[in-house]
């Protein structure tokens, strides 16, 4: 199948974010009170469903949540420690925002083969979009500042559109880009992903390098898988 639009995660996807989350993430828990030494590893295991989840996530596995378990969390599976309340998950979400739109793009940068592959994809005709869970304004800002004139439309969470997996933002995204779901393929890094392709009814295609392992992708449903970029752009072409 030849593809008429590919639509790409951002975090673990197409940008490798994983410092900078950490570092922000720690300075505001310390901030706040709370534990501030969580690894990259940690990290990985936080976020894919935006700031909020992942804020749940990290004061859950403070007070004692498993690893595990994480998953659930931001999902109607989730069981969080009494301690996590709503007010600090909101105290915290304020503290985070702005500290990370300030120091998002100190240790970030795309990965390997990422550009190149996006340049062949757009000289073959094809139209590319970035939806993320990430907040708007920091995905509108990485993205021109390290791709510039590469994506057709962006978009990241905001209050007006329900967030990922919920199929809102691709569903804005295809209308944009004027071309129909069965044309499109999702890129993405997590089980979020592959359930917002499923939930926009198109095709989804998991990459190894991101928040999630291969086996954690498969465990969810991944059927086709990518090591690299060079896969990554022989799979869409296919």
């Amino acid at each position: 199948m030849v593809y008429k639009a590919a639509i790409f995660d951002m975090d673990g996807t197409i940008l490798d974010t994983s410092q900078d989350l950490t570092h922000s993430l720690n300075h505001i828990m310390k901030q706040a009170g709370h534990r501030h030494d969580y690894t990259v590893s940690d990290i990985h295991n936080f976020f894919g469903s935006g700031v909020q989840v992942a804020i749940k996530r990290a004061l859950a596995y403070e007070y004692g949540a498993s690893v595990e378990s994480l998953v659930a969390v931001g999902t109607d599976q989730e069981v969080l420690p009494s301690k996590v309340t709503d007010d600090e998950v909101e105290r915290l979400l304020g503290l985070f925002k702005p500290y990370y739109e300030k120091h998002s793009n100190i240790k970030t940068g795309p990965f390997a083969g990422i550009l190149q592959m996006s340049k062949q994809l757009h000289q073959k005709g094809l139209k590319l979009a970035v939806v993320s869970n990430k907040p708007n304004e920091a995905v509108q800002i990485l993205v021109q500042q390290h791709f510039d004139g590469y994506f057709d439309f962006v978009l990241g969470q905001a209050d007006q559109i329900r967030r990922k997996p919920y199929p809102d933002m691709v569903n804005k995204c295809v209308e944009e880009l004027n071309v129909k779901p069965e044309d499109c393929v999702y890129i993405g890094d997590s089980e979020i992903d592959l359930q917002t392709a499923a939930n926009a009814k198109m095709d989804e295609i998991a990459v190894t390098w991101g928040f999630r392992n291969s086996e954690f992708l498969k465990k969810f449903g991944a059927t086709i898988l990518v090591n690299n970029a060079q896969e990554l752009e022989n799979e869409i072409l296919k």
